[in-house]
């Protein structure tokens, strides 16, 4: 069984493969900021209190995908 804190990320890097393989500017965009906030739910699902579980706080590591449009006009 997997946590929620992995759903989400797996629902983060669904959205980061369909802003990857679409064009549309506007869609990419929506998709990136959705698997953005997808990974912040599952940092808060993980750790929702770090300075409380006792310990140190480990930092949170975060990869974002800049996706670079098509150049159509760009000759192989």
């Amino acid at each position: 069984m997997t946590s929620r804190g992995d759903e989400y990320r797996r629902r983060a890097k669904t959205c980061f493969d369909a802003a990857h393989a679409t064009e549309n500017q506007q869609t990419r965009a929506a998709l990136l900021r959705l698997a953005e906030d997808w990974l912040r739910m599952a940092e808060g699902w993980d750790d929702p209190h770090p300075a409380a579980a006792g310990g140190q706080a480990h930092p949170i590591v975060q990869q974002q995908q800049q996706i670079q449009p098509k150049d159509d006009k760009k000759k192989d």
